[in-house]
């Protein structure tokens, strides 16, 4: 009878230990996202979670942080030390590839095996084929249309603007003792980098980089050389004073200030961006943005207005996750909540094209009228190059930043040949 007894107390305790064990599994659900630091999403996304953790009666463990390439590539080294989270909003093409490409994320198309309704209320025509994208984005110039006074005025009237017409826009501002441009070249001098490789060489250059070897000496190749000149165009603007007396060499949260309070009449930026204008001493209905110039063949440049934009971004849910079957659910109805119609409608309302179609985003502001008509003021629209190029090999380029500034030709060419050898 002892002997029953403990085998059946023994029984009892190992059902309890493994229910034990499966409340733990689906009492957590571990998330990351780009929505950290002062980017204007992060209100919308805690919101949720917060909602999401009363609805279900679950802690989610939200380690979301700014995007750099320094928390992009932990993201990715964090499924290869098996730290993953279960479910991440993350980029999509070749940043996603190291995971995407060793089964590590789950696809929508298995998905729907089991959640055929899953993500149908998204556009095909922006669905990547393992990320739910919230909203699409635009890059270009804001403007603080209030800072354009007097002879600066007339520019407003223009849909796009020249070359020449940035160059006589910048010495006015000089004078005016205003920063023509805020700019955190220090930590994320993408929005630059890219820009100008992209109005010196083409769209085609982001998915053709050119070869190690490329840039420099006997072996240089015509577009190579494109390259280097892009980058050296950062010194020469830096001299002419387009970025004020630091020449950008800081913080992006500094630069950011710097536009929000009025002191810089400019920022290169995307349509995330606007979100943050809210509240500050920049009116969103006074602000309007820009193409970024077209740089005029007699500067070495293609002469067209072209324009980074794209739906990089969405929701994966990691292999790990969908295979705990106590998690899956958890995960399928995480992003459900951060997906929905209501959920891109507050998402898009911070600016971004919704890629729900029957979203329907009231009231915009000016910034945001103006970016929606991005598309019908530029040439030829590209995704950018951090995302056309090689998870990781974008830190090449970004690092040596201070270098393109003061024009350190062998550290321009030491960069780009880096970034080649990746690629």
């Amino acid at each position: 009878m002892k002997k029953i007894i403990l085998s059946i107390l023994s029984l009892v305790l190992l059902v309890t230990l493994a229910a034990c064990g499966n409340s733990e599994e689906v009492s957590e659900l571990k998330t990351v996202s780009m929505f950290g630091g002062t980017d204007p999403n992060a209100l919308v996304y805690e919101e949720i979670i917060e909602q999401f953790q009363i609805d279900h009666d679950v802690m989610i463990n939200d380690t979301s942080a700014t995007s750099n390439e320094i928390w992009k590539t932990s993201v990715v080294s964090s499924f290869y030390s098996g730290t993953e989270p279960d479910v991440l909003f993350f980029f999509t093409g070749a940043t996603a590839a190291p995971f995407v490409e060793n089964d590590m994320v789950v696809s929508i198309e298995e998905i729907r095996t089991e959640y055929p309704d899953y993500a149908s209320n998204i556009s095909d025509n922006v669905l990547d084929p393992y990320a739910i994208p919230i909203k699409g984005f635009v890059e270009g110039v804001f403007v603080n249309t209030e800072l354009f006074t007097g002879e600066l005025a007339s520019y407003l009237d223009k849909d796009v603007w020249t070359w020449q017409d940035y160059h006589d826009i910048a010495d006015e501002l000089i004078a005016r003792d205003i920063i023509p441009f805020a700019f955190g070249a220090e930590d994320v001098p993408h929005y630059w980098i890219e820009h100008l490789v992209l109005g010196f060489n083409g769209p085609d250059a982001f998915f053709n980089i050119p070869e190690p070897g490329s840039f420099t000496g006997t072996a240089s190749t015509p577009e190579g050389e494109k390259w280097v000149e892009a980058l050296s165009m950062l010194n020469q603007l830096a001299d002419e004073g387009w970025f004020g007396d630091t020449r950008g060499n800081q913080k992006n949260e500094i630069a950011n200030e710097l536009f929000k309070s009025g002191q810089a009449a400019m920022i290169l930026d995307g349509s995330w961006f606007a979100g943050g204008i809210e509240g500050t001493s920049v009116d969103p209905d006074e602000t309007i943005m820009m193409p970024f110039p077209a740089i005029p063949e007699s500067e070495g440049g293609m002469n067209k207005y072209f324009m980074q934009s794209g739906f990089t971004s969405g929701f994966y849910i990691t292999r790990q996750a969908w295979e705990d079957e106590a998690k899956r659910e958890l995960a399928i109805e995480f992003i459900k909540a951060q997906t929905n119609t209501e959920a891109i409608e507050a998402y898009a309302g911070l600016g971004g094209i919704p890629s729900d179609p029957s979203a329907v985003v009231e009231d915009l502001n000016g910034i945001s009228v103006s970016m929606n008509t991005m598309p019908g003021r530029t040439d030829t629209a590209t995704l950018p190059l951090s995302d056309a190029s090689v998870a990781g090999s974008f830190t090449e380029l970004v690092k040596k930043s201070a270098a393109y500034l003061e024009g350190s030709m062998d550290e321009i060419i030491e960069a780009l040949e880096s970034f080649a050898g990746l690629n």
